[in-house]
């Protein structure tokens, strides 16, 4: 047995040997350079292109079967312009197949410097439709011609790839339908067996870049992956991506995610379930691409949108009103998208909420989030918000409604524009439109109504109350130290152009019943308005004998300037004339003469020169 065993190793060890020898001189005697020139022109007759090979075509036995390519460029349909090239290919083969079946079994692919332009026109045709178009199939008669040559035909060549070896590839997608451009550089991709049913894993680094908007991500990621030929399926599992972002704005993101992709060939669809860390926010979420159309729902425990957004330029002088900023949209324009999104914290420009759900629906260039609720400032806010591109889309209009119930309104302003011109709880009602390319746009073309009603809040830069007590100066400067407080607030806004118009103005302080009317400029923070202060009767004698003397007068009162630092006007002339009005009615009989004198001391005593 021994015997046996001895001489079967030595007549395989015979057999490689002489396999090996013969495979060495055909190598050396072989010259595939000689088919240059019928490779060339049967690719040209198969696709209408030019092929190119600059450099040699070499055999090689070790370490694999297989044959390089050095330097090739597959042309453009018709043969203008170059659609491809490469700096060098390898393709090995098993050795078995060829040998015992006269099968070419391409095992493995190494690739190195490829670059390749895909461009979509406008209309929607690819530069690469004439390679992927279907092939007319053989009826009948022809296949069994075939079968009945196939013993003396050529041999037959099929893929069972043991892996697959991308070094430096550079991809371009020019999207002249949608107006972008899409940059893969710097591609690498090594990955293990592709074969029907075959467990396998993939290694990939890229940087993919974007135009519109200008955008710039480092991809690196490994993940396990299985095909199905029969359903046209690649099922991407155990994923661990690694991405960082960066855009010309200054923005810059990094996210770190596990999950798993499925790729549907037939349907042309993408489904993934993906969760893990996206700069400081834990993520979790589900998304599919079908027929164009994006589908999302997406779990976020808190984010803060100051990130990603442009760099804010630094704040402008007390007074003055807030800088402009541009405001690019645009990226939305194209987007088909629908789901849900859940945020636990969210910060966005400067203001906080929590518990935030909203709505996607994204289509024919508008976008709307309907509902939009959050939990904030004590209170709660539903409502919605949309984006309409389709006039303009570098200028798109836009539309907020909310209803934010129970809020408290000094705590929303100060984290909004970092001042309290006015705080007390109760609920806000916004019905809003604007459009506009930047921030000072939007406000000059804000438009729709407001309402306000209030409770237990203060009215700032100004002191109503000790103006009527003291009553110091006919005219005035606000300060920030001064304030008005009320026990109820309300008023009604019809914005149009930026600028609020009401005149309904009605608020109550212990001293006083405040009723008025104005106009406030949004866009450059200044205000126009009138307010009519009446004192209250009951408290006769409370605050000294001036007061008395005029109760339930009004005190005619004018403001006006930059929000920041109004200046406030009382009317003497109008005031006089209702003072002397209510004291005509209350002098005894026979004491008109002193009308006159009474008039003057009350007014002395309110407004001493």
């Amino acid at each position: 047995m021994q015997a046996r065993i001895r001489i079967a190793v030595i007549a395989l060890g015979a057999t490689v040997l002489v396999l090996g020898s013969a495979l060495g001189i055909l190598a050396a005697r072989f010259d595939p350079n000689a088919y240059k020139s019928a490779i060339v022109e049967r690719v040209h007759e198969k696709t209408h292109r030019t092929l190119s090979i600059g450099g040699d075509i070499r055999l090689a036995v070790y370490p694999r079967l297989g044959v390089h390519l050095g330097k090739a460029s597959l042309s453009e349909l018709g043969g203008k312009g170059e659609f491809a090239a490469l700096d060098s290919v390898r393709l090995s083969f098993a050795l078995v197949p060829l040998l015992l079946r006269q099968e070419v079994v391409i095992d493995r692919i190494e690739l190195r410097g490829m670059r390749a332009t895909l461009v979509r026109q406008a209309d929607g045709s690819m530069n690469i439709d004439d390679l992927t178009a279907a092939r007319v199939k053989p009826n009948a008669g022809e296949r069994a011609g075939a079968a009945g040559n196939a013993g003396a035909g050529p041999a037959r060549i099929r893929f069972a790839v043991d892996s697959i070896r991308v070094d430096n590839a550079h991809l371009r997608f020019d999207d002249r339908k949608a107006g972008r451009v899409f940059d893969i550089a710097r591609l690498n991709i090594d990955s293990g067996p592709i074969a029907h049913g075959v467990p396998s894993r993939v290694a990939l680094s890229a940087n993919i870049g974007v135009d519109k908007p200008a955008l710039n991500t480092v991809l690196i990621f490994e993940s396990g992956f299985a095909l199905d030929r029969d359903t046209r399926r690649v099922a991407m599992t155990e994923l661990d991506a690694n991405l960082d972002l960066s855009s010309r704005a200054g923005i810059e993101s990094r996210a770190k995610l596990k999950g798993s992709i499925e790729i549907d060939f037939g349907k042309n669809a993408i489904a993934a379930a993906l969760k893990g860390k996206i700069d400081d926010s834990a993520v979790s979420g589900k998304g599919a691409l079908r027929d164009g159309m994006l589908q999302l729902d997406i779990d976020i425990d808190r984010l803060d949108m100051a990130r990603y957004l442009a760099h804010a330029p630094s704040a402008p002088p007390a007074g003055d009103a807030a800088p402009d900023q541009p405001l690019d949209l645009s990226a939305l324009a194209r987007l088909r998208a629908s789901g849900t999104l859940q945020v636990g914290e969210l910060t966005a420009g400067g203001l906080r909420a929590a518990n935030v759900h909203a709505v996607l629906l994204a289509d024919a260039g508008k976008t709307t989030i309907k509902p939009l609720s959050a939990t904030l400032y004590g209170g709660n806010g539903n409502g919605s918000l949309s984006l309409d591109f389709t006039g303009d889309a570098s200028s798109p209009r836009m539309a907020l409604v909310q209803d934010l119930r129970g809020i408290s309104l000094g705590a929303l302003l100060l984290d909004a524009t970092g001042k309290t011109p006015l705080t007390g709880r109760g609920d806000v009602q916004l019905d809003l439109t604007t459009r506009g390319a930047g921030t000072m746009a939007l406000r000059e073309a804000l438009g729709g109504t407001a309402a306000l009603r209030l409770r237990d809040g203060v009215i700032g830069g100004i002191d109503l109350g000790r103006m009527v007590r003291e009553a110091k100066a006919a005219a005035g400067v606000g300060s920030g130290a001064d304030s008005t407080g009320f026990s109820e607030l309300s008023a009604t806004f019809r914005i149009d152009s930026g600028v609020a118009h009401n005149k309904d103005f009605s608020a109550s302080t212990p001293l006083l019943r405040i009723g008025g009317d104005g106009r406030i400029d949004l866009a450059h923070a200044t205000i126009d308005a009138r307010l009519r202060c009446t004192v209250v009767a009951s408290l006769t004698g409370q605050d000294g004998p001036a007061v008395g003397t005029l109760n339930g007068l009004t005190v005619p009162v004018a403001l006006s300037g930059p929000l920041a630092q109004m200046t406030w006007q009382v009317d003497v002339a109008a005031l006089g004339t209702e003072a002397a009005q209510k004291m005509r009615g209350a002098l005894p009989s026979g004491g008109k003469e002193k009308l006159k004198d009474r008039v003057k001391d009350a007014l002395g005593g309110l407004f001493p020169r």
